[in-house]
C-alpha cells in the first residue's frame, strides 16, 4: 500500500516527477518538521549527506516555504522557490502542508522544469 499525503500518492508522484527529465537527480516529500516522508533517487544520484547534516538541509527547505507564506496576501501563493549551486539546482514546491524539493544537475534550465514539476503537483493534489 501506497503512503498518502491527504490522497496523493507520494510514491507515485515522487516517480511522475522524475521522469519529467533525465537530469532530475531525486525527488523527497518533507513533513512540516522537515523530515522526508518519501525519497526517490536515480542510481547516478546526488552524493549523500550525513544524516544529521541531512535533516538540517531538509529543515531549510520547510522553513524558506514555511516562511514565503507570510507574504502570500501581498504576492500570492509560492508556486517553488529556486536554489542554484556550484554543483546542482534544488527547487522546493509547496504542497498543502508538506514540501516537495527536487534536486537537478547544473545543466538543467530551471524554470522550464519547475513549470512542468509545478503542473505535475497540481495534477496529482487535484484528482
Amino acid at each position: 500500500m501506497s503512503a498518502t499525503v491527504q490522497d496523493i500518492k507520494i510514491d507515485e508522484l515522487c516517480n511522475s516527477i522524475l521522469r519529467i527529465s533525465k537530469n532530475i537527480q531525486s525527488v523527497a516529500i518533507i513533513n512540516k518538521l522537515g523530515r522526508p516522508i518519501e525519497k526517490v533517487t536515480r542510481d547516478d544520484g546526488l552524493k549523500q549527506l550525513p544524516q544529521p547534516k541531512e535533516e538540517m538541509f531538509f529543515m531549510q527547505c520547510v522553513l524558506e516555504i514555511s516562511m514565503g507564506k507570510d507574504y502570500d496576501s501581498e504576492y500570492g501563493p509560492i508556486n517553488y522557490h529556486l536554489s542554484e549551486r556550484e554543483n546542482l539546482t534544488m527547487i522546493t514546491f509547496p504542497m498543502r502542508d508538506h514540501v516537495v524539493l527536487v534536486t537537478t544537475k547544473k545543466d538543467t534550465v530551471p524554470i522550464s522544469l519547475a513549470k512542468k514539476i509545478v503542473t505535475t503537483i497540481n495534477g496529482y493534489q487535484t484528482s
